[in-house]
């Protein structure tokens, strides 16, 4: 079988591109590039959650912490790559506050694992990698022992119900030859709704909403920086479910220690460590008639 000749010049792109595959092939793989190092998250609350962990009213404590769910019920979507401004579920924030806050805790967020292996142990074919004994018997599967899981005492859940954008605005604008610039100031508000069941009664023994107001300015035509004093530097639009999701970190934050410190009768003294705006609204909140 005879192939048809190809003139020189039909040739140069196949062997080029052979060349270039085999350059390829050789090289080395490239560095990734690497951003600023991970560090633990934090909210401008978490020195008065650690104070309150520090405290003898929370050390004492035997009440048992649950937390269930907190979903986002604002609806709020982008059609973009964006998705939900907000997290589907921040019960996950809720577990690590508390836990900054030094209470004891139940998971009740995700049990698959731990009922899988209960149906196992039932069925006796769960092991622990030798034999278990349970007074006078030695056991090759793992036993069930009755009254070994740990009820809780508290139930948290609840649901982020609020997002609202641009809820003020303010500023100058100029447009010239079809290119725009200017200043323009705006907030986006989101707030969680928060109740705290008694799981031994289903009473409902703490319920409040917590907001918070992230400012927003636009420095170019469609160009936007958040920022708040405290906490955030980032953007809005598309680019901005991260730095909502911070706020609402820092709302639960709020909920958190607030929780934590009316249930277990903690004196407040640890109120100190709290940002100045909100010990002054925590005091104007509680010097208000309650009619």
């Amino acid at each position: 079988m005879t192939f048809p000749k190809l003139g020189g010049l039909a040739l140069l792109p196949v062997l080029f591109l052979a060349g270039c595959q085999s350059q390829v092939a050789e090289k080395p793989p490239k560095e990734p590039f690497l951003g600023p190092v991970p560090i633990a998250a934090r909210t401008p609350v978490d020195k008065a959650l650690e104070c309150l962990a520090q405290s003898p009213e929370v050390k004492r404590s035997s009440k048992m912490y649950a937390v269930h769910v907190i979903t986002d019920q604002t609806g709020r979507y982008s059609s973009d790559e964006a998705g939900n401004f907000l997290p589907r579920d921040s019960a996950g924030m809720m577990v690590s506050l508390l836990q900054k806050a030094g209470v004891k805790q139940v998971n009740r967020t995700n049990t698959a694992v731990p009922e899988w292996e209960i149906a196992r142990a039932r069925e006796q074919i769960l092991g622990d990698g030798g034999n278990v004994v349970i007074g006078d018997e030695s056991l090759p599967f793992r036993p069930l022992v009755k009254g070994t899981l740990r009820g809780s005492d508290y139930v948290i859940d609840g649901a982020i119900t609020q997002l609202d954008f641009n809820s003020y605005s303010g500023g100058i604008e100029a447009t010239v030859g079809g290119g725009g610039l200017g200043v323009r100031r705006f907030a986006v508000t989101a707030a969680v709704d928060i109740r705290v069941t008694d799981t031994k009664t289903t009473q409902i023994i703490a319920a409040k909403s917590y907001s918070k107001q992230a400012v927003g300015r636009e420095v170019f035509a469609s160009v936007f920086r958040f920022f708040s004093d405290e906490l955030f530097d980032i953007k809005i639009g598309d680019k901005s479910q991260e730095g909502l999701q911070a706020a609402i970190r820092w709302v639960l934050a709020d909920a958190t220690y607030d929780i934590v410190k009316d249930l277990s009768g903690h004196n407040g003294a640890c109120d100190r460590f709290l940002p100045q705006a909100s010990q002054d609204d925590r005091a104007e909140t509680a010097e208000a008639p309650t009619g």
